[in-house]
């Protein structure tokens, strides 16, 4: 019981201590943009006041003493003794990777190293030896309850025993009836016991869970005596949540069949049940979907950070925007889109953003401002990076191309100024003049548009000479239930994600015709790529004459098929290790017929030059 008691404690304070530091990280790069922010200089103080407590009740002594350095510093700059400078701040954010570290060493049940003398020197306000924190106290019954002797024998190790006619200590404030110490009521336990910003004698208790302590209820303020609030949260395990969102999804497909179904056998008894299942069914899929949306606002956290650093690095002045942080994201897209932004902000910083002095010159701000926004369209996210720097110059990218053997001369001409910025997503693409850790050997683009289409998304570049660029990408509001266009090859059916479906339609006599030894259609102005994916299929059949026009990664391609059946919501299941590494093929449905369907994988579908992949047939 003990044991199970520790790790629940331990697993709490990781989970809260660690949202505390993940926000710890944009804070401190807003504080040293404005270091006169008085409530944003509380709030990190708040922090690292926080995450002392909980590391103090859970005997991690290095963490304690890291926290209470970087708050003695934070504390004399609220008093208005100290301003943060530069170095400062190097030293605060030091101290937040180091913490990060620790974090990871105890979620790892590894032990934790002393934090190095010179970082806790580079903390102090003033030039003074470094405080060692004295050993900690003992820590409280396994029952988590500190009773009175308890309570007081933990002062007697801090203070020592008060004999007779000695000075008592700073009274305490008082905690509530229901015996609760709550963050507020914690942070005034340790003002009071060590006062504001004061070298600790010892490490106090604190508790990122409750810690209940006995008090008479007389002794308390009538103010005080009420009883706690309700609970109106519970942390739930993210695998618990995604077998919710799997029977959800199982439902929808049930659902999908009885509609099928009571569509054909025409009861209308059946048909009225089928519509309220329909309905709930919606309704669930609707809670279950919430259930896993974070605020997009957790996934940018991290990058003022970056930018900060990354500016630094480059001798740059840069502001960075953060826009549209409320908007809700599906979980498992938050990791998913960090290293593709990572990528994004740097390309900006690197090739966008000019030098200071190129900026004044050009009569614009020394500082570049790089916007990073976030925004719901329907059921898709919107995320744009740009930035008010030099924009990109069709003809520099055309040059660059053919010199790095990505298009040849001929085709460079006939490039449209869109086209010739969606270069810089080719494979091996870079503007850059020197190779370096930053930029140069073109591959982070590239990972860029593999990594958005795998996830069903769209890129878009829009850029102004002289002005700036943007980049736009487009991901599916969640991944749980997929939408796709339902279609027909031959006898086959197929599943294109619907994120990806731009229009379709039907081709006309003399419409399609050859371009370059490519099958392409004149639409809408434009020659369309086609692929034929009854030769993908393995299929006998002529080719189809509808066409479904996809936008994968930074390419239109035109999908011959023989029939479009319409749009439908599906789960996807894997197919198993016979189907692995089998290209265009993410797994497949259940259609409300009964029927089964491939779910295409449209990045896996084409090559960069728009040509089919090995067909399916070659698997055997």
């Amino acid at each position: 019981m003990n044991a199970e008691f520790d790790r629940e404690l331990r697993q709490d304070f990781l989970v809260e201590a660690g949202e505390l530091l993940q926000r710890l990280g944009e804070q401190l790069v807003g504080l040293e943009t404005t270091p006169g922010d008085r409530e944003l200089l509380n709030a990190v103080f708040r922090a690292f006041h926080t995450v002392k407590g909980g590391a103090g009740f859970l005997a991690l002594e290095p963490m304690v003493l890291l926290c209470h350095h970087a708050e003695d510093l934070l504390n004399e700059a609220r008093n208005g003794a100290v301003v943060l400078g530069a170095g400062h701040m190097d030293a605060l954010l030091e101290a937040l990777d180091l913490l990060n570290d620790m974090m990871a060493a105890v979620s790892a049940d590894a032990p934790l190293a002393m934090p190095p003398a010179a970082l806790l020197q580079s903390l102090l306000p003033r030039i003074a030896p470094v405080v060692v924190a004295a050993p900690l106290p003992s820590m409280p019954a396994a029952d988590g309850v500190i009773d009175d002797s308890e309570f007081e024998a933990l002062l007697d190790s801090m203070y020592g025993t008060s004999a007779p006619g000695t000075a008592e200590p700073a009274a305490l404030p008082t905690a509530s009836v229901a015996a609760t110490i709550e963050d507020d009521e914690f942070e005034a336990l340790l003002d009071a016991l060590h006062g504001n910003g004061g070298p600790p004698a010892a490490v106090v208790v604190a508790s990122s869970a409750t810690v209940p302590v006995a008090v008479e209820p007389a002794s308390l303020p009538a103010a005080a005596r009420h009883a706690a609030p309700a609970e109106n949260t519970v942390r739930v395990d993210t695998s618990r949540l995604d077998t919710l969102v799997n029977h959800a999804g199982e439902l929808v497909l049930v659902r999908n069949r009885l509609l099928s179904l009571a569509t054909r056998i025409g009861s209308e008894a059946l048909l009225n049940a089928a519509g309220e299942l329909d309905r709930v069914t919606d309704e669930l899929q609707t809670a279950v979907m919430g259930m896993r949306m974070q605020p997009v606002g957790r996934l940018f956290q991290r990058f003022p950070r970056i930018v900060r650093d990354l500016a630094r690095q480059l001798g740059k002045e840069v502001e960075l925007v953060l826009e549209g942080e409320g908007t809700d994201l599906d979980r498992s897209l938050v990791e998913a889109l960090a290293d593709p932004l990572i990528h994004l902000l740097r390309n900006a910083l690197d090739h966008g953003v000019e030098m200071p002095d190129v900026r004044e010159l050009a009569g614009k701000p020394r500082k570049g401002r790089v916007c990073l926004s976030a925004s719901q369209r329907g059921e898709r996210i919107v995320i744009a990076v740009s930035d008010d720097g030099r924009g990109m110059d069709p003809d520099v990218l055309r040059r660059k191309a053919v010199e790095k053997g990505v298009i040849d001369a001929v085709q460079a001409p006939r490039l449209t100024e869109m086209e010739c910025y969606e270069l810089i997503f080719r494979p091996g693409f870079s503007t850059a003049a020197t190779v370096s850790d930053i930029s140069g050997r073109g591959v982070g683009m590239d990972v860029v548009k593999t990594r958005v289409a795998e996830l069903g998304g769209t890129l878009q570049v829009r850029s102004a000479l002289g002005h700036g660029s943007e980049l736009e990408l487009t991901v599916p509001l969640t991944l749980a239930v997929l939408r796709v266009l339902m279609v027909r090859v031959e006898a086959r059916l197929l599943a294109l994600p619907l994120s990806n479906v731009e229009e379709v339609f039907e081709l006309s006599d003399g419409q399609d015709g050859l371009l370059d030894g490519r099958l392409v259609a004149q639409h809408r102005g434009r020659a369309l790529p086609l692929v034929n994916l009854v030769d993908w299929a393995g299929a006998t059949a002529t080719a189809g004459r509808h066409v479904a026009v996809l936008h994968i990664g930074h390419q239109r391609l035109g999908c011959l098929v023989h029939e479009v059946l319409g749009r439908e919501d599906v789960i996807v299941k894997p197919l198993g290790p016979l189907f692995n590494g089998v290209p265009g093929v993410a797994g497949a449905t259940v259609t409300g017929d009964g029927r089964l369907a491939l779910v295409m994988d449209l990045a896996g579908l084409a090559d960069d030059a728009g040509h089919l992949l090995t067909p399916l047939q070659s698997t055997g």
